[in-house]
């Protein structure tokens, strides 16, 4: 699916630096839940549904 993830955000997510690349809510998705972690600032896995992540 291109370039690894190793933290998904929000599009407004202050925490998430200056080389974010927009995916579609299907790839957050996705991303996810092959293991991407969520930011801790932005949770954009909330809005998504997706169920929290696992210790």
């Amino acid at each position: 699916m291109g370039t690894p993830t190793t933290q998904i955000h929000r599009g407004d997510c202050w925490a998430a630096g200056k080389t974010l690349t927009p995916i579609t809510a299907e790839r957050a998705r996705n991303e996810l839940a092959d293991g991407a972690k969520p930011c801790d600032a932005c949770r954009p896995d909330r809005p998504l549904g997706m169920p929290p992540p696992q210790p």
